[in-house]
């Protein structure tokens, strides 16, 4: 056989690298644990329908972090009234700070950025608010910060978030996410809709996580639970909020 020309090297490169994709794709998601699955330091976003349990799943990975390494956390609610952070306060341990600027985030802690796409959206990508964003997941590592972006899908969010995440969680997204997702995670979404879908009830898909590891390029599921301080109020958070702008109270 004769010596491979430079265009043969290319194709069998490029073949390699489809199975890699195609075995990532295909093969069933390993078993794991939430603590052996999430990455400290590190950024995570986390997808899904809605009440399906994303905002529980980051506040149980908080909570898990917290009494395994006895970090802090801190729930990032920009723009939000003095008020009304002190009556979501209330509903939190006080591990668990509401702040409403990056500022306030310390080292080594856990980040909850809930309803990402109000505040990182994609048209506010060259923003003075993004761009200082986009530095804060850069030194996450240096500064010992696991930074967990929430959000129905990706479409909506600043390019640069999506670049820079270690993992992709997903918490029963449905068909829909699939149409409307970003073109280079439709496989992966999609992979996450099939997944889902043999799981039967509710309850069973709110106990389960599927997370894609971009670093190992792998699947991964694990089950969660809901934090000890758990409450309706906190899983309708951004409704109520919403609802105060009008007008209404809180609680």
């Amino acid at each position: 056989m004769g010596k491979l020309t430079w265009g043969e090297k290319l194709k069998r490169w490029r073949k390699a690298h489809d199975e890699q994709y195609a075995k990532a794709i295909m093969s069933p998601p390993e078993h794991t644990t939430l603590l052996q699955a999430i990455p400290l330091p590190g950024v995570i976003l986390i997808m899904g329908a809605k009440g399906m349990g994303k905002s529980a799943l980051a506040h149980d990975i908080a909570e898990k972090f917290h009494k395994s390494k006895r970090l802090p956390a801190v729930l990032h609610l920009p723009r939000v009234p003095a008020a009304m952070q002190k009556q979501i306060q209330s509903r939190l341990p006080s591990w668990n700070k509401v702040v409403t600027s990056t500022e306030q985030w310390p080292k080594k802690c856990v980040v909850i950025y809930d309803e990402a796409a109000q505040s990182a959206h994609a048209r506010r990508t060259q923003s003075g608010e993004a761009v200082e964003l986009d530095n804060l997941m850069s030194i996450s590592r240096q500064r010992q910060q696991l930074i967990i972006f929430i959000s129905h899908h990706s479409r909506k969010l600043d390019p640069n978030v999506i670049r820079d995440i270690d993992r992709i969680v997903w918490k029963t997204p449905t068909y829909a996410h699939w149409i409307f997702e970003r073109n280079e995670l439709t496989d992966f979404v999609l992979k996450a809709v099939d997944f889902f879908s043999k799981i039967k009830g509710d309850k069973a898909r709110q106990k389960t996580t599927l997370m894609m590891n971009f670093h190992d390029f792998q699947f991964r599921e694990f089950s969660n639970g809901v934090p000890s301080y758990w409450c309706e109020r906190l899983s309708h958070l951004f409704e109520d909020i919403k609802s105060t702008k009008k007008g209404g109270s809180y609680f």
